[in-house]
């Protein structure tokens, strides 16, 4: 029954939600008939954006893998210098919120940025003008940035945990180096690759932020036809149409996601994770070319946020940090740093606490049901239950953020006016990064063991006390910290269901971005730092927690 809750949270503050909104919103285009239909395809031009949108994901998640995959090998494969350092410092993106990257890639690439500073140093000429921003260029390397851990992660962890005496079996009957790895290797992990693949692409492909921030008029997808339509025009109808097609176009991606993750679980005989630092040459090159390079190439946003943090128009200084603790009558935010430094904490704390409480279940649910392979009946209510748990990834903020508000404004939910709805909002954004965190390592648990336990007299509470918990403790505190990050840093349901009183730190960055100004701008790039800075703390537990070779998003 402990599994029926989270199905239930995710009726009420998910389906529920979309269905009110793409029935209020469709109601008058199916009403209209042939013609209506027509006008709406005409106004949004859907075919167009849906071709955009499918694109710019294509193109974001080759280069990604281009990107990742040498990462993952070297990640796999060696022990070198800072390896956990790096892996940390990849994994950073994936968890910030969209107005610190959006910030960062500003710093770097903008006008005035960092690479025009240097491209003018280099050549000099001051006049010089080599700003990305505004290009699907830009749009293209965010997502590069975001994804990349996906990848090294996904693939790495699969990696790692491949045995190496299956190709050494291959070169032992005739096949060289180059045969062995095709032949063996490379299909091995196509499954991992492919599941990867699909992951990033249904980010990429739902991205908001990044290609409103970062992308030009030429960059438009689905997800900014959505703000468009329903927030600049107040068009309700194209708004639902638009967005009940994009959400059929993530559930596609997730479900085959999901089945390959499944197929994953069941099919793959794995050993413990075993690395070895590089003994020639040749492979302390192909560490340094393949994992620490494009690491060190991620770096740079970061490394441009904190340097645009303390870099003025007369030279260093640390006039906009020392801005941030001014009194609050004259400061230029709205509400004190301090104060939205606190509700961003508390919703953090109670949206983990949410989020545990839900996706723990929902993962025994979806391992115990997919675990079954003499049942078939079992394994399609797992792969149900996954695909529902996957959904929120491919949802639409603004659609959902127009949901709640035209939803959960009735007794005995009225939470419009709550402050309940953004910690709940949060833990739905979380709820299937917990679940995606607790699930191979649950997978790896051998079930005669929790079998030998019954047949001596355990109930199924000290079943779950005496052997789940010593193996599952450090991938609930890891959890737990990927829910505590994740919500700390969640920019855009927050920016549509909060309120003044109620500010957060990704928000107050945002507000203070949209304010003219370099005193607000530079108090913005301090602020982002600082939550770049806890949203590292947070993937530092997660690497101190994780679980080596069984990792999953």
């Amino acid at each position: 029954m402990s599994g029926v809750v989270p199905i239930l949270f995710l009726g009420l503050f998910l389906v529920y939600p979309l269905v009110r909104i793409l029935s209020q919103g469709l109601g008058p285009i199916l009403a209209g008939g042939g013609e209506a239909l027509r006008r709406v395809l005409v106004d949004t031009a859907l075919a167009r954006l849906l071709g955009a949108s499918a694109l710019q994901a294509l193109l974001s998640t080759l280069l990604t893998l281009a990107v990742g995959l040498p990462a993952a090998y070297a990640f796999a494969r060696y022990d070198f210098p800072g390896k956990t350092l790096l892996r940390t410092l990849l994994s950073i993106p994936f968890v910030l919120p969209t107005v610190v990257v959006a910030s960062a890639f500003v710093v770097l690439i903008g006008p005035a940025g960092i690479l025009e500073r240097a491209a003018a140093l280099l050549t000099g000429n001051p006049r010089i003008h080599v700003s990305l921003l505004r290009t699907l260029g830009a749009v293209l390397m965010a997502h590069v940035f975001y994804n990349v851990s996906i990848i090294v992660r996904i693939v790495g962890g699969f990696w790692a945990a491949l045995d190496p005496r299956l190709e050494e079996a291959a070169r032992v009957l005739g096949a060289g180096r180059v045969s062995s790895f095709l032949r063996v290797t490379t299909r091995l992990l196509l499954a991992p690759v492919g599941a990867a693949s699909l992951l990033v692409f249904a980010f990429c492909f739902a991205s908001f932020g990044v290609v409103l921030m970062l992308g030009g008029p030429r960059t438009g997808t689905l997800e900014t036809e959505i703000y468009r339509q329903a927030v600049g025009l107040f068009n309700l109808p194209a708004a639902a149409f638009v967005s009940a097609t994009q959400l059929v176009t993530s559930a596609i991606v997730l479900f085959a996601y999901s089945r390959l993750q499944a197929r994953l679980a069941i099919s793959r005989s794995l050993r413990v994770a075993l690395y070895h630092r590089p003994r020639t040459a040749a492979q302390w090159v192909a560490v340094s070319v393949c994992g620490v390079a494009p690491a060190v190439a991620l770096l740079a946003p970061m490394a441009a946020l904190v340097l645009g943090s303390v870099l003025t128009r007369t030279g260093f200084s640390f006039a906009y940090w020392k801005a941030l603790f001014s009194p609050t009558g004259h400061s230029l935010f709205w509400t004190s740093p301090l104060t939205a430094a606190g509700h961003s904490f508390l919703f953090a704390l109670e949206a983990t606490a949410l989020a545990l409480a839900l996706g723990i279940p929902a993962a025994y649910l979806i391992s115990r049901s997919q675990g079954s392979a003499d049942r078939s009946l079992a394994r399609g209510t797992g792969t149900a239950a996954d695909l529902l748990f996957l959904l929120p990834l491919g949802t639409s903020a603004v659609t959902l953020g127009l949901g709640y508000i035209i939803s959960l404004n009735v007794p005995p939910i009225d939470l419009r006016a709550s402050a309940l709805i953004i910690p709940i909002a949060h833990a739905l954004v979380a709820l299937p990064l917990v679940v995606r965190s607790l699930l191979p390592p649950l997978r790896a648990i051998n079930p005669r063991v929790r079998e030998a336990a019954s047949i001596l007299g355990a109930t199924t509470v000290q079943v779950r006390m005496e052997i789940d918990l010593p193996l599952l403790r450090n991938a609930f505190i890891a959890a737990a910290a990927f829910a505590f990050t994740v919500s700390l840093g969640e920019f855009a349901a927050t920016a549509l269901l909060t309120r003044p009183e109620l500010m957060t730190l990704p928000v107050l960055v945002y507000n203070s971005f949209s304010r003219p100004g370099e005193l607000n701008q530079g108090q913005a790039l301090a602020l982002a730092t600082v939550l770049m800075a806890a949203c590292g703390l947070g993937l530092a537990a997660i690497e101190r927690f994780r679980t080596e070779g069984r990792e999953a998003f």
